[in-house]
């Protein structure tokens, strides 16, 4: 194998596909990226079994072939590697790398101990808008369980209809809702699957500078995404989602609304005193158009701030988790509607002028 690349190219094929490598696994191989030149393209793929990516890369093949390298080493060394241009080609079981600033040879491991990318049944397929479905993603993964105990509640929730595509996440403490509108099959066709946290977060590391469609295929317990640059293959999760509907809010009792940039600036100070448990005090007070915000660490000291806002409802005060808050006002823009159902129940963040999304957290109790 041999074959010539921009540097720039590779070394951001290697990061994508890197991502995908297993760590402390009992396989060694599987923390290695299978380079390969066949058929004209020039392909690096990574896996932990779970999830397969393939990312293909521009360039000049002079001779075909394969080698597996330890994925590590081969992108801390090309993200450091001087040159503009780079040549990589095997010999046995070696990589040698080479610029006009010098030759390296990295070791490398036989290509026939790398699973292969397992190829589906295709069951269905449909399109997703490559930038919609990345800002999807990252406005709801955080809000994914980091426990494995529910592997329901560590994935994501993908419900979609000829018209509308929903994408959730919650770990039973928050939840977090995303919709986008368009055309994805025809009346009467509906999907719906759960994809892992991990997938979920790879696949929107890739769509970083995608910006068409994605082609969607779904299998058997297993999905692929793919585009001209990736394809992305995983399994899917067994199990149902919760039905969360049930626990959306759809009236409230109080609500105010004021700029993000003043809230989460008055919540960063606020943090700064909140106890170990994380909370956080708002006493809404409609009568005097104002929503205190209140911390207190007995090792530290306590904060008291007090926010002039349109407020509608009645008078309440409800503890919240901080970092639960902070993680929802950083998925929204402009101004921020809280919505409080009682004293005792969930909140609603969301914003007016953006309905497809939504943010519900419940209160703490202290």
């Amino acid at each position: 194998m041999k074959f010539i690349v921009l540097k720039e190219n590779l070394c951001e094929g290697v990061l994508l596909a890197e991502k995908s490598t297993g760590k402390k696994t009992t396989l060694p191989i599987l923390s290695s990226i299978l380079c390969s030149a066949q058929n004209g393209k020039i392909l690096l793929v990574g896996t932990n079994l779970e999830t397969a990516v393939e990312v293909w890369v521009g360039g000049k093949i002079e001779r075909e072939g394969s080698i597996a390298i330890p994925a590590r080493v081969l992108s801390s060394y090309i993200s450091l590697v001087g040159g503009d241009q780079i040549t990589l080609s095997s010999r046995g079981e070696n990589l040698e790398v080479s610029s006009d600033k010098g030759k390296t040879i990295i070791r490398g491991c036989s290509t026939n101990d790398f699973p292969l990318v397992p190829r589906q049944e295709e069951i269905s397929r449909f399109t997703l808008p490559a930038g919609s479905l990345r800002d999807a993603l990252r406005r709801v993964v955080f809000a994914v369980s980091v426990s494995d105990i529910r592997p329901e509640l560590a994935s994501i929730f993908f419900s979609i209809t000829p018209t509308t595509t929903i994408i959730a996440a919650t770990d039973s403490f928050r939840l977090a809702e995303q919709k986008i509108q368009g055309t994805f099959g025809e009346k009467g066709w509906s999907q719906v699957f759960l994809l892992p946290a991990k997938s979920a977060n790879d696949l929107a590391r890739l769509l970083e500078r995608e910006e068409e469609n994605v082609l969607v295929s779904l299998g058997k317990g297993q999905i692929v995404f793919s585009t001209k640059r990736f394809r992305l293959t995983s399994r899917l999760t067994e199990g149902s989602f919760p039905d969360y509907k049930q626990i959306v809010p759809a009236v409230f009792c109080t609500e105010f609304n004021l700029p993000k940039d003043v809230i989460m600036d008055t919540l960063r100070v606020t943090g700064l005193f909140v106890s170990k448990l994380h909370d956080v005090i708002f006493h809404v007070q409609p009568s005097q158009k104002r929503v205190e915000v209140r911390s207190a660490n007995a090792d530290v000291g306590e904060n008291i701030a007090s926010l002039p806002a349109t407020i509608q409802g009645s008078e309440l005060q409800i503890s919240f988790n901080y970092r639960y808050i902070m993680d929802g006002l950083g998925q929204v823009e402009g101004d921020v509607v809280f919505g409080f159902t009682s004293a005792s129940g969930p909140l609603m963040i969301r914003t007016r002028d953006d309905t497809s999304y939504f943010y519900v957290v419940m209160p703490m109790k202290v």
